[in-house]
């Protein structure tokens, strides 16, 4: 893992955060709300200063931030001398706009980050053609990839059988391969520690034919991301970099943007179906399928693989998805995130105006201490799924499709 890439993902996820708190900060104040304390961390106070009416500082435990708006809910205690400031009485589009500022902010990270990457980094694009990318000099026992073989690693069967960077596949024991998924199928299928003829042309042009023997590993990734067991040979997919223009740039954020929320809502829906897995493969240590949920631990992880053979493109990417990933979680219409919060508003406002309509005395608020089971037990929930992904990133990392 690069140890350097999983740190720049925790400061960025950190950064995230701070302005998610920010965002709620900067539209109470302009709702005329009352902000008395705005930190980076939990915990302790380390050093602090005060700037008009709010306090800023930095606590002991880096794991996030918080901003403390006067009378942000009903269920906040009020200074007297404070109620016209404190939140809860202000219009509903003003806090609806407030409580909802920081999914906003998630969302306007990563459409700059995505606007931006293709500009300044260009674009990874998968080479779809089977042509070899990098290959791995060695490969360990359990077929993970080396660039400098260690104690115990075997040269890959790629580099043994004199395949490089740029090699076209043709065919597989006279089988014809027309993509690299048909290479990557066709590769995990073949039988381990049997010879294969493999047909390709390099990158001169010129046809060529050698012979590869592949290892046998207990799971290998194939590319619709479901694992069993299967042959690696130590190659990888062929990858090129294509810069764009503002205007394509522009068009390639809101791309991105709109795929990451719809990848978002299908991961979130395919949670509770990949617990159960996600916990046998963490007590049995079988592979994890490609598509599992992961945690900070795990996506720490990831980014450390992302940078090490992406580059800085691949990071940016990653942190524009996890933030639209936080900004879609928070608007989820559940106590205590900010969507349950929301859910909460629009009830009220949407019941006031129907008795309004009927001519009825317009009923009191929502009494939040009513929907605190629900709030306790989501956080419940949250709280064991978060350990779930703390142990099986820990004990079982996932691995990136080979």
């Amino acid at each position: 893992m690069n140890v350097l890439g999983a740190l720049l993902f925790v400061v960025a996820l950190l950064i995230s955060i701070v302005l998610h708190e920010a965002g709620h900060m900067v539209c109470a104040r302009w709702s005329g709300g009352k902000v008395t304390e705005f930190f980076v961390g939990f915990g302790t106070r380390l050093w602090s200063f005060r700037r008009g009416e709010t306090e800023y500082g930095i606590k002991a435990i880096p794991a996030g931030g918080y901003v403390k708006i006067v009378g942000m809910t009903d269920l906040d205690e009020i200074e007297p001398g404070d109620e016209d400031r404190a939140l809860k009485n202000k219009p509903a589009r003003m806090r609806l706009l407030t409580l909802s500022a920081g999914s906003l902010t998630h969302f306007l990270i990563a459409l700059v980050l995505f606007f931006l990457t293709p500009m300044l980094f260009g674009v990874q694009k998968a080479d779809t053609a089977p042509r070899v990318g990098q290959v791995a000099a060695c490969l360990t026992s359990d077929g993970t990839p080396q660039d400098t073989c260690t104690a115990g690693a075997k040269q890959s069967p790629a580099a043994a059988a004199g395949l490089a960077t740029g090699d076209l596949i043709t065919s597989i024991d006279g089988k014809h391969i027309a993509t690299f998924d048909d290479l990557a199928t066709a590769l995990h299928r073949l039988p381990a520690n049997q010879p294969a003829t493999i047909e390709y042309t390099d990158p001169q042009g010129v046809r060529r034919s050698t012979t590869i023997v592949p290892i046998g590993v207990k799971s290998v990734t194939y590319p619709d991301g479901h694992t069993a067991p299967g042959s690696l040979v130590g190659l990888g997919q062929n990858a090129y970099t294509q810069h764009e223009n503002p205007v394509s740039a522009a068009a390639y954020s809101g791309r991105q943007f709109g795929s990451s929320i719809v990848g978002t809502f299908k991961g979130l829906g395919s949670i509770p179906a990949a617990i159960p897995k996600l916990f046998t493969s963490t007590v049995d240590h079988t592979q994890r399928s490609a598509n599992s949920p992961v945690g900070v631990v795990g996506m720490a992880q990831i980014s450390g693989s992302i940078i090490g053979k992406t580059g800085f493109a691949g990071f940016f990417a990653l942190v524009a998805v996890i933030n639209v990933f936080i900004g879609v979680f928070n608007l989820l219409p559940i106590l205590p995130l900010d969507g349950g919060h929301i859910a909460v508003l629009l009830y009220e406002e949407g019941r006031k105006r129907v008795y309004q309509l009927l001519r009825r005395p317009v009923p009191g608020r929502v009494d939040l201490n009513k929907l605190m089971p629900v709030a306790y037990a989501f956080l419940l929930v949250f709280v064991g799924l978060t350990l779930l992904l703390l142990a099986a990133d820990i004990t079982n990392p996932i691995r990136l499709p080979s």
